[in-house]
């Protein structure tokens, strides 16, 4: 409740009805994203590479945003590209192909990079699974189930004296023979948790523990890294050599998943606590920047919009008002580019400024909840 109070008190102080924002059945940012960045056929295009990329985490975000603004039929396309071309025709059977664009030695569009990668098969997942109960699709439902065993299958791990842990893809992550390289925003705790629920009799719930302990573990000056090491010594640690201990990109998205956790999560406050030195740092600035040193707790680099637009939940989580304000007139005053060339700023508005919106939220148990609610009653 006190979460939906202050959205609303942001919102008025912008002169902005949420009452009107949250019944509007048409995503007015959601629509620009559309026409931007998703071909005809279904493919989320990345136009800041010259190879016109599609990831699998762009294919997973653009089906969660279909299924959040009930657009049926763009949540078709995407899954139907993806399996097509990521999952060689049989989702039931592969993890999709991280990377696909243009291939400069073949002349050709096709996969350039065969691993996978476990955030976007975990939002996929999510989504048929989220898709097929609000939508009433039993094929959506037993998609995202077969999916979600697979990924237990060629992505977890049971690290000796840690436990099961998700990688990061099915392959190139054990760095020796005794230790292990994680991304803590490759984990969203909402779909652990729902998937600890549907599936109660396999891994889900020891990866869940597990991985709220890692959050903490991996950010002990309350930072979050790109990447992380665990090993058989129950130790979690930076990978210097790979520059772990930097946060950008990859963390950035650890404090907006963070933050859109559900206030009833049992684990929210004790994580809220833990990296609030990342809050005091943002709400100091006022601002957020591309990069924060985790050992040295400095910022360098410019200040993404898309990265202001990532931290509005767990500033609204935190009750700063005011910060919260300054960061989503921001965002709301940055006019949005016509070009297919900020595709990952336009995501991180569509999650953090939808979610403020309350276009959409998580309950406690990791379900999706939609704004206003979806009726498929006959």
């Amino acid at each position: 409740m006190k979460i939906l109070i202050i959205r609303f008190v942001v919102m008025s102080l912008l002169a902005i009805s949420t009452c009107s924002q949250a019944n509007d059945e048409k995503w007015n940012d959601w629509e620009q994203f559309k026409t931007v960045y998703i071909s005809t056929e279904g493919r989320v295009i990345d136009g800041s590479n010259p190879q016109l990329i599609t990831t699998s985490e762009g294919q997973a975000y653009g089906m969660l945003f279909a299924l959040m603004s009930n657009d049926k039929n763009t949540f078709r396309l995407l899954l139907n590209w993806t399996e097509a071309n990521l999952a060689n025709n049989d989702l039931t059977i592969n993890l999709p192909a991280w990377l696909w664009g243009f291939d400069k030695e073949k002349q050709i569009y096709s996969v350039l990079d065969t691993n996978s990668a476990s955030d976007a098969d975990l939002w996929i997942a999510y989504a048929l699974t989220e898709a097929g109960r609000i939508w009433n699709e039993y094929h959506y439902k037993s998609l995202g189930y077969l999916l979600a065993q697979n990924i237990l299958k060629k992505e977890a791990v049971q690290i000796p004296n840690y436990g099961w842990m998700i990688l990061p893809g099915s392959r190139g992550f054990q760095s020796t023979t005794n230790s292990w390289r994680l991304n803590p925003s490759y984990l969203p705790l909402q779909i652990l948790r729902r998937f600890e629920i549907l599936y109660p009799h396999s891994q889900w719930h020891e990866i869940k523990q597990n991985t709220v302990n890692f959050l903490k573990q991996s950010a002990p000056t309350g930072f979050a890294p790109e990447w992380s090491i665990v090993n058989d010594n129950n130790q979690v640690f930076n990978d210097d050599v790979n520059n772990t201990k930097i946060g950008g990109y990859n963390a950035i998205r650890v404090y907006l998943w963070l933050g859109m956790l559900s206030n009833d999560d049992p684990d929210k406050q004790s994580l809220m606590a833990h990296y609030s030195p990342m809050l005091k740092v943002i709400q100091q600035d006022a601002f957020v920047a591309e990069q924060y040193d985790t050992a040295l707790k400095v910022q360098s680099g410019y200040h993404p919009i898309g990265f202001h637009a990532a931290v509005l939940p767990f500033l609204v989580s935190a009750n700063d008002v005011l910060t919260t304000t300054n960061f989503l007139n921001k965002v709301t005053t940055t006019e949005p580019s016509t070009k297919p060339d900020y595709y990952y700023d336009s995501v991180l508005k569509l999650f953090g400024k939808g979610w403020l919106e309350h276009k959409y939220e998580f309950n406690q148990d990791g379900l999706l909840m939609i704004n206003p609610p979806i009726n498929n009653k006959p």
